[in-house]
């Protein structure tokens, strides 16, 4: 596996952070996803393009995991040193991405977001809404760079009197137009709640496209 440097570490809550590394020379599609690892230790994660796939650089947006082999010695990690860095894999990828009259409804829970976040750099004038389930609002991960009105935040712990809100519960009181295509990027339990209910407002199996991200 080859190794790369990083060129920045950006700590966004007290166990997320976005990493970004050198790219290699490929081609990569938004929505693919890279085996990342720390050299000699002998142990690599799958993890997500964040950015762009017409970036100069590699983002991954990774949460550290109590316990985690990989992504706490990540978590450590300073500009300058080194990562194995192994890709690109996976089909996650948008079907038709210059079709303008495609409209998209991506959902995620958590770090699942990744993925639509480089769908969003990449392909600019993509017609799109987010759907976004995070615990607290400190893990609304730059929800300042979508467009006005695209980015929904179901948060499940809000402070003060806020009512807790899930994406199974906004879902479930949403319309879906016939014509919208559905990709799912979470945990697997969040997937399988959001298919029934999407199953339920009569969504074919073919317009929603899953990815479990662990």
């Amino acid at each position: 596996m080859n190794t790369y440097p990083v060129l920045d570490i950006e700590h966004l809550t007290n166990n997320t952070f976005r990493l970004r590394v050198e790219r290699p020379d490929i081609t990569i599609i938004s929505g693919q996803c890279f085996n990342v690892g720390i050299p000699d230790l002998g142990i690599n994660r799958e993890y997500s393009m964040y950015s762009s796939a017409n970036s100069k650089y590699l983002d991954f947006l990774i949460r550290s995991v109590d316990g985690g082999l990989i992504s706490s010695e990540l978590q450590k990690l300073k500009p300058g040193d080194l990562v194995e860095v192994d890709g690109a894999y996976g089909e996650f990828c948008l079907k038709d991405p210059l079709n303008k009259s495609q409209d998209y409804l991506f959902i995620a829970t958590g770090t699942g977001i990744a993925p639509f976040h480089s769908f969003i750099k990449t392909y600019t004038k993509i017609k799109y809404k987010i759907l976004h389930g995070v615990k607290s609002v400190d893990e609304c991960y730059d929800s300042n760079a979508y467009e006005d009105g695209a980015y929904i935040s179901c948060i499940s712990k809000p402070k003060g009197s806020d009512e807790p809100r899930r994406v199974t519960d906004y879902l479930s009181g949403t319309e879906i137009a016939i014509n919208t295509q559905i990709y799912v990027c979470g945990n697997r339990n969040m997937i399988v709640d959001v298919f029934d209910i999407l199953h339920s407002k009569g969504v074919s199996g073919d317009r929603i496209i899953t990815e479990v991200f662990f």
